[in-house]
């Protein structure tokens, strides 16, 4: 009977408590903020930056981001698709150029100096970048390479991981150097999108490094971006119509068949587990780019050099080897232009003066190297020029002066 009455008391207790619980429930659902309160509670200019401490909070995610460089033969896509953890800092992302069989050959051609034909992986972990082609070593450029290497390396060094994510290099950097001044538009499902302007200069940050490089003034037309949170607050997509950008390369002489360029930058699976095995696994050995790669305008004449897995797409920063294996190239010589012209001349640069160099270094090169059949008919040459001007009182007047510093090299056949 004992055990019995205890048993009804304790039923009794349960029912006098449960109002009372269900009321703290209650009140609990009703101080809790809605979804996305964090990002869309702040005024309207601080909703970006809101939005983008939001995405790092939440721990992980995959992204794709492409530009699609569209002309009359088909597009041609850079991709980089991968995930982020935004805690460690780190990414692991595969890289890849894309393009229709009548892509016009000369843009295309263009577009392949910044990006190494096929595909490539590419890691980041704070202010180093790995890069990766097939089942070779994961390369590992730091800062310190960078530096000694030269801006080529660039290419690479502009996805060290960022304030705004590990993966830098995307639209999602420039969300936060942006201030919303319309009020959203709000879809069923939550999410909200922003439809925003950015400056020239700073939409061309998503092109590869060398084309920047080519123009130096963007103009002033703004680029038409657009922005989507999700009903988080978190970044989940990004587009933006590069055409102000496009139309100052074609000034340029620049991707003249190129009709349009358009950014994308897409996210999802937040906070789940990153798949794939970045450097820090030890499944591949690791090895120092700073200690393996050099420029080519140190080499000595004869050396040999492979451009392979360096994932610059470029023969200015190269891998030396034995002359023994396999190579892409071999140093022909090292040449300087120095030349000063009369009067004022229309010059672009010294890479005419450069081949007449090159012309006799080929003429003086052993027999081998050109008639042993490893290497192709003609030179290659790479380098850099200046030129000025100067007027003399002394009678000699205006004067045209041209300079630079050049590598000749044959290709291996």
């Amino acid at each position: 009977m004992g055990t019995l009455k205890t048993g009804r008391h304790w039923r009794a207790t349960v029912a006098l408590l449960l109002p009372a619980v269900i009321g703290a429930a209650g009140c609990a659902a009703e101080d809790r903020p809605e979804p996305g309160e964090a990002v869309y509670g702040l005024p309207l200019a601080e909703q970006f930056q809101a939005a983008t401490d939001a995405t790092r909070g939440a721990g992980t995610a995959a992204f794709v981001s492409t530009l699609v460089y569209g002309a009359a033969g088909g597009d041609a896509v850079h991709q980089a698709r991968g995930s982020q953890d935004y805690g460690r800092g780190t990414s692991l992302v595969t890289l890849g150029l894309t393009a229709g069989r009548h892509f016009p050959a000369d843009d295309l051609e263009l577009l392949r100096e910044s990006a190494p034909e096929g595909k490539q992986s590419v890691a980041t972990a704070g202010d180093d970048v790995y890069v990766r082609s097939g089942d070779s070593a994961w390369l590992r450029y730091t800062p310190d390479a960078v530096n000694e290497l030269g801006e080529t390396t660039g290419v690479v060094a502009a996805h060290a991981a960022g304030d705004t994510a590990p993966y830098s290099g995307t639209l999602a950097d420039l969300v936060p150097r942006v201030i919303p001044r319309e009020k959203p538009a709000r879809r069923e499902d939550g999410s909200r999108v922003y439809r925003v302007t950015v400056l020239p200069e700073v939409a061309a940050e998503l092109l590869p490094r060398d084309l920047q490089s080519l123009q130096h003034d963007w103009g002033t037309k703004p680029v038409q971006l657009t922005v989507r949170l999700d009903a988080e607050g978190r970044l989940a997509a990004a587009t933006a119509d590069l055409g102000p950008v496009l139309a100052r390369l074609h000034e340029q002489r620049l991707l003249r068949e190129v009709k349009q360029l358009r950014a994308s930058y897409e996210l999802s699976a937040f906070g789940r587990p990153v798949k794939g095995k970045g450097p820090e696994a030890g499944g591949r050995p690791v090895e120092d780019a700073g200690k393996v790669l050099a420029a080519i305008g140190t080499l000595d004449d004869g050396r040999c050099a492979t451009t392979a897995g360096t994932g610059l797409g470029t023969t200015t920063v190269v891998r030396p080897v034995d002359c023994a294996d396999r190579h892409e190239l071999r140093v022909l010589a090292q040449v300087k232009v120095d030349r000063a012209l009369p009067g004022k001349q229309d010059i672009a640069n010294g890479d005419s003066y450069a081949r007449v160099e090159c012309e006799r270094a080929l003429a003086a090169a052993p027999d081998d190297w050109q008639r042993g059949g490893s290497y192709a008919q003609g030179f290659g040459l790479v380098g850099s020029s200046r030129v000025g001007s100067s007027f003399s009182m002394g009678g000699d007047g205006a004067q045209t002066t041209v300079t630079g510093d050049y590598t000749c090299y044959l290709r291996a056949s």
